[in-house]
Protein backbone atom coordinates (compact mmCIF):
# COMPACT_ATOMS: atom_id res chain seq x y z
CA UNK A 1 0.00 0.00 0.00
CA UNK A 2 1.33 3.45 -0.81
CA UNK A 3 1.72 6.11 1.50
CA UNK A 4 2.41 9.31 0.12
CA UNK A 5 1.49 12.61 2.18
CA UNK A 6 0.41 15.70 -0.31
CA UNK A 7 2.64 18.17 1.21
CA UNK A 8 1.73 21.17 -1.02
CA UNK A 9 -1.18 21.91 1.56
CA UNK A 10 -0.59 23.87 4.26
CA UNK A 11 -1.77 22.16 7.81
CA UNK A 12 -4.97 23.18 9.61
CA UNK A 13 -2.98 23.88 12.90
CA UNK A 14 1.01 24.51 12.60
CA UNK A 15 2.54 21.04 13.99
CA UNK A 16 5.97 22.88 14.19
CA UNK A 17 4.15 25.99 16.90
CA UNK A 18 6.07 24.18 19.45
CA UNK A 19 8.81 25.66 18.51
CA UNK A 20 8.45 28.95 19.20
CA UNK A 21 9.64 31.85 16.96
CA UNK A 22 13.32 31.80 17.13
CA UNK A 23 13.91 27.90 16.94
CA UNK A 24 11.30 28.20 14.07
CA UNK A 25 13.13 31.15 12.05
CA UNK A 26 16.26 29.48 12.73
CA UNK A 27 15.01 26.16 10.75
CA UNK A 28 13.59 28.26 8.35
CA UNK A 29 16.71 29.50 6.96
CA UNK A 30 18.51 26.69 7.02
CA UNK A 31 19.06 24.39 4.86
CA UNK A 32 16.00 22.23 6.51
CA UNK A 33 14.12 24.77 5.63
CA UNK A 34 15.17 25.41 2.18
CA UNK A 35 14.67 21.80 1.55
CA UNK A 36 11.40 21.49 2.77
CA UNK A 37 10.04 24.49 0.89
CA UNK A 38 11.55 24.05 -2.57
CA UNK A 39 12.86 20.25 -3.11
CA UNK A 40 10.62 18.05 -1.01
CA UNK A 41 7.32 18.99 -2.94
CA UNK A 42 8.90 18.14 -6.23
CA UNK A 43 10.47 14.65 -5.60
CA UNK A 44 9.46 12.10 -8.83
CA UNK A 45 7.79 9.92 -5.96
CA UNK A 46 5.13 8.98 -8.41
CA UNK A 47 7.69 6.86 -10.34
CA UNK A 48 8.25 5.20 -6.68
CA UNK A 49 5.13 4.49 -6.29
CA UNK A 50 4.50 2.90 -8.88
CA UNK A 51 6.74 -0.29 -7.97
CA UNK A 52 4.06 -1.17 -4.80
CA UNK A 53 0.70 -1.65 -4.90
CA UNK A 54 -2.14 0.43 -4.34
CA UNK A 55 -4.42 -1.85 -2.61
CA UNK A 56 -2.46 -4.77 -1.15
CA UNK A 57 0.87 -5.46 0.98
CA UNK A 58 2.17 -3.62 3.86
CA UNK A 59 2.07 0.34 4.02
CA UNK A 60 5.00 1.70 2.49
CA UNK A 61 7.38 4.20 4.62
CA UNK A 62 5.79 7.57 3.67
CA UNK A 63 7.41 7.98 0.26
CA UNK A 64 8.33 11.64 0.08
CA UNK A 65 10.01 11.78 3.73
CA UNK A 66 12.04 8.09 2.38
CA UNK A 67 12.95 9.32 -0.69
CA UNK A 68 14.27 12.60 1.12
CA UNK A 69 16.07 10.79 3.33
CA UNK A 70 18.42 9.26 0.34
CA UNK A 71 19.12 12.98 -0.71
CA UNK A 72 20.17 13.86 3.00
CA UNK A 73 22.22 10.64 3.24
CA UNK A 74 23.95 12.00 -0.12
CA UNK A 75 24.46 15.32 1.15
CA UNK A 76 25.78 14.54 4.84
CA UNK A 77 27.66 12.02 3.16
CA UNK A 78 26.37 9.28 5.84
CA UNK A 79 25.79 5.77 6.21
CA UNK A 80 22.43 3.50 6.23
CA UNK A 81 22.94 3.40 9.94
CA UNK A 82 24.02 6.88 10.47
CA UNK A 83 20.77 8.25 8.07
CA UNK A 84 18.48 5.55 10.20
CA UNK A 85 19.49 7.78 13.23
CA UNK A 86 19.13 11.28 12.20
CA UNK A 87 16.00 10.30 10.73
CA UNK A 88 14.50 9.01 13.82
CA UNK A 89 16.14 11.57 16.04
CA UNK A 90 17.42 14.68 14.23
CA UNK A 91 14.84 17.58 14.43
CA UNK A 92 16.30 19.77 11.66
CA UNK A 93 15.62 15.97 9.36
CA UNK A 94 12.54 16.10 10.54
CA UNK A 95 11.30 19.42 9.74
CA UNK A 96 13.11 19.08 6.77
CA UNK A 97 11.46 16.33 5.79
CA UNK A 98 7.91 17.63 7.16
CA UNK A 99 7.56 14.44 9.74
CA UNK A 100 5.59 16.00 12.51
CA UNK A 101 4.48 12.99 14.38
CA UNK A 102 6.76 11.46 17.22
CA UNK A 103 5.48 7.64 16.18
CA UNK A 104 7.92 5.04 15.24
CA UNK A 105 5.46 4.81 12.31
CA UNK A 106 6.39 8.23 11.58
CA UNK A 107 10.09 8.77 12.77
CA UNK A 108 12.06 5.31 11.89
CA UNK A 109 13.22 4.25 8.48
CA UNK A 110 14.88 0.72 8.45
CA UNK A 111 18.45 0.35 7.07
CA UNK A 112 17.09 -2.18 4.70
CA UNK A 113 13.99 0.39 3.42
CA UNK A 114 17.15 2.87 2.75
CA UNK A 115 18.87 -0.12 1.04
CA UNK A 116 15.10 -0.92 -0.77
CA UNK A 117 14.76 2.44 -2.80
CA UNK A 118 18.03 3.34 -3.56
CA UNK A 119 18.08 0.00 -5.74
CA UNK A 120 14.50 1.26 -6.52
CA UNK A 121 15.91 4.34 -7.79
CA UNK A 122 19.05 2.78 -9.15
CA UNK A 123 16.56 0.35 -11.43
CA UNK A 124 14.32 3.38 -12.73
CA UNK A 125 17.32 5.72 -13.49
CA UNK A 126 16.42 8.41 -11.01
CA UNK A 127 19.55 9.30 -9.80
CA UNK A 128 19.80 11.97 -12.32
CA UNK A 129 15.99 12.98 -11.84
CA UNK A 130 16.87 13.56 -8.65
CA UNK A 131 20.03 15.04 -9.04
CA UNK A 132 18.30 17.68 -11.13
CA UNK A 133 15.37 18.33 -8.16
CA UNK A 134 17.96 19.41 -6.01
CA UNK A 135 20.04 21.75 -8.03
CA UNK A 136 17.55 23.61 -9.79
Amino acid sequence: MIHARDHKTPYLIDPWDYLGPKRRKLLDGSWAGLFREHILSELPVHKIASCYTEGFGRPTKEIYAALGALILQQMHDLTDEETVSQFSFNLQWHYALDIPGESDEAKYLCAKTLWTLRQLVAQKGLDRELFTATTE
